[in-house]
């Protein structure tokens, strides 16, 4: 899922170039949607600085503010996350008669809406020249969330409402590394979306048309992304345009009317993205493995390539949700292969 990054080059004398540095440093992380990238190059040669932007197409959501303070000889460096969920930011730095205060490459998980001071550079050598270089990622989540496996998800579709499981957990096609455990259901476009789980709003996606099976798409994907009480987020992605009921800093129950589904973003077809996951660093997201309630025994492993009826929340049938998060798949119906993005 999202694995983004930013990359500045100013390199000189440390006072020659100091403002060079900072400007650098200033640029926004953009990012939206599936696999998204912002890059940005800086290098500074003698007194000219030459600026290369590459950006994927589609509209950005800044994600992270990077800004340096100067105190002295030390530029001490700051992380703002701009959004209503954490987000975990790596910078991995290249460093010519710099030491850092903190252990590098720097990961940390910044809380919602909030600065921190990350650390702080110093020359090592004060009459030698200087320079540095540095690349950061971010992504949404938190490195310290424990997944609570006691928690029982339901279908994320109306009760009574049966679809096909397109792409499982591990599907080649697209759910490998940080997405392995995600799950595709094909269904039409304007299917109610339901929360899987019970958690609070924060952020959403609703503004986009636009999608198809290349990967120019990837920025235009329409998401809700909901915060469980284990620090775990939900995403449900690819809802079609104006399909999300909910708003940022809405609690929600499991089994409520969340969205509608879509064909938005990077998208072979009509089909609703599912995952649960946490922050592995910067880089990359950790999908974890769930277990889904679709009748009165354990919950159940989703096998791609089957359908499902939802039945509803665990609590309302009476039924104790199971502890583990091993064990069987379910068997649901057999349905037509197709797997989606």
């Amino acid at each position: 899922m999202p694995e983004t990054m930013l990359t500045c080059r100013p390199a000189g004398p440390s006072p020659r170039f100091a403002a060079s540095a900072t400007r650098c440093l200033t640029f926004l992380f953009g990012v939206l949607g599936l696999d998204s990238k912002f890059i940005v190059r800086v290098a500074s040669i003698g007194v000219l600085t030459t600026l290369v932007v590459g950006v994927q197409a589609g509209a950005q959501e800044r994600l992270v503010k990077i800004t340096t303070k100067k105190d002295g000889k030390t530029t001490d460096f700051y992380v703002q996350n701009l959004q209503s969920a954490d987000v975990t930011v790596t910078l991995e730095m290249d460093l010519k008669n710099y030491s850092s205060n903190q252990k590098l490459p720097y990961t940390t998980t910044v809380p919602p809406k909030t600065a921190i001071k990350a650390f702080s550079l110093t020359p090592t050598e004060a009459d030698k020249d200087s320079s540095w270089s540095y690349t950061y990622y971010a992504t949404w989540g938190s490195l310290t969330a424990t997944h609570d496996d006691s928690a029982v998800y339901i279908l994320p579709y109306a009760v009574g409402d049966s679809f096909p499981v397109s792409q499982g957990y591990g599907g080649t096609y697209s759910h490998t590394g940080g997405d392995k455990y995600s799950i595709d259901w094909r269904m039409p476009v304007g299917t109610p979306i339901h929360a899987a789980r019970a958690g609070t709003v924060v952020g959403v996606k609703a503004d986009s048309s636009e999608g198809g099976g290349d990967k120019k798409y990837e920025w235009d994907a329409n998401y809700i992304l909901i915060k469980h009480n284990d620090g775990t987020l939900g995403h449900y992605v690819h809802l079609k345009k104006d399909g999300v009921t909910v708003k940022l800093g809405q609690e929600v129950e499991a089994g409520q009317l969340i969205g509608f589904s879509g064909n938005t973003g990077h998208s072979t077809g009509p089909h609703l993205h599912f995952a649960v996951f946490k922050a592995h660093d910067g880089k990359q997201r950790q999908t974890i493995p769930i277990r889904y309630f679709i009748n009165d025994s354990s919950p159940v492993v989703l096998a791609e390539g089957r359908s499902y009826k939802a039945v509803g929340a665990p609590a309302s049938r009476g039924v104790k949700p199971a502890a583990s998060t091993g064990g069987q798949q379910g068997n649901g119906t057999p349905a037509a292969e197709l797997r989606v993005h």
